[in-house]
């Protein structure tokens, strides 16, 4: 058997103790194991969605901070870079991380400029 304990909050955190057989501790405990590729993000607090749409800006102002606005940078190169011909336009604009995978496909294995 297994016994730990927890927080009753149905009687205002009372703590209790819970006596589980082996399996069933495990049954409940892999009920929480997410599957392969999923990620789990918990945002609370002021973190939270709902509360950054409703008191972000109150919060910023009530400290005199100036919220960063991120703008994009102009790309230099314009031309083709093998080449040197063409105009190239932006796109998409990725963070530090660059594009995911699935945007990438084929194009880092092979180059797409032949002369």
């Amino acid at each position: 058997n297994v016994t730990f304990d927890y927080k009753d909050y149905k009687q205002n955190g009372f703590k209790k103790q819970m006596i589980l057989t082996h399996q069933e501790f495990i049954r409940r405990f892999a009920m929480h194991i997410l599957p392969k590729g999923f990620v789990k993000i918990r945002h609370y607090g002021f973190l939270s969605s709902t509360w950054k749409r409703q008191k972000l800006g109150v919060l910023q102002a009530k400290l005199q901070v100036q919220p960063t606005v991120k703008t994009a940078r102009a790309t230099k190169i314009r031309k083709c870079q093998c080449c040197k011909t063409g105009n190239l336009h932006t796109i998409l604009i990725f963070d530090k991380r660059g594009p995911p995978q699935w945007y990438l496909g084929d194009s880092q294995n092979s180059s797409s400029c032949k002369n």
